[in-house]
């Protein structure tokens, strides 16, 4: 198991995340806890992946002020993704998630790709925008700079930033969002 905390640069707020492999699958799961305009948000997480961190599924369970919010993502055996039982368009054979609210995902897709230095590497993920609070599809790219980090990018955005990561791959410093103070 590892396990780090995140506080929020950008607002008052911190995160605690673990990951544990239960022999079969790869659990991600944290609390993120934050100020975000008048209200305090609160959001547990959980992500799927598989032992070639590929996600199958994530939960989410948001609350802003009185606002409740649970999202239950799962990707079915044929590759289409479903959110809630429903079908999510634009998002059938992604093989990655990535919880915008939060660093921990990024390690997902660091892990998958196995990037060496100078690699890196194009693909879409099933993207959570949280500022809709809905499940679309975002390209996005990464490049191994060194041993401990990676340039993110957003390709249709261009919005770009260097992360730093541990020995494992987990996120330590997302500039300007987040930044471990415990691992």
């Amino acid at each position: 198991m590892r396990s780090i905390m995140w506080q929020r640069i950008d607002i008052l707020g911190s995160e605690a995340c673990s990951i544990n492999h239960n022999g079969t699958s790869h659990v991600v799961s944290g609390m993120a806890i934050y100020a975000a305009e008048s209200y305090p948000v609160r959001i547990a997480y959980s992500v799927t992946c598989n032992d070639e961190w590929e996600c199958h599924a994530a939960t989410v369970e948001r609350w802003i002020g009185a606002d409740r919010l649970n999202l239950a993502l799962t990707r079915q055996a044929n590759g289409t993704w479903t959110l809630n039982d429903k079908a999510v368009d634009a998002v059938d054979t992604l093989l990655d998630i990535d919880l915008g609210f939060t660093p921990a995902t990024n390690t997902n897709a660091i892990k998958r790709l196995g990037l060496r230095i100078g690699d890196q590497a194009e693909f879409t993920a099933v993207w959570l925008d949280d500022k809709t609070w809905t499940f679309k599809p975002l390209r996005q790219r990464y490049e191994r700079l060194n041993e401990n980090s990676y340039r993110y990018t957003s390709v249709d955005s261009g919005y770009e930033t260097d992360l730093i990561v541990d020995e494992f791959g987990l996120v330590r410093v997302y500039p300007d969002l987040w930044e471990a103070v415990k691992a």
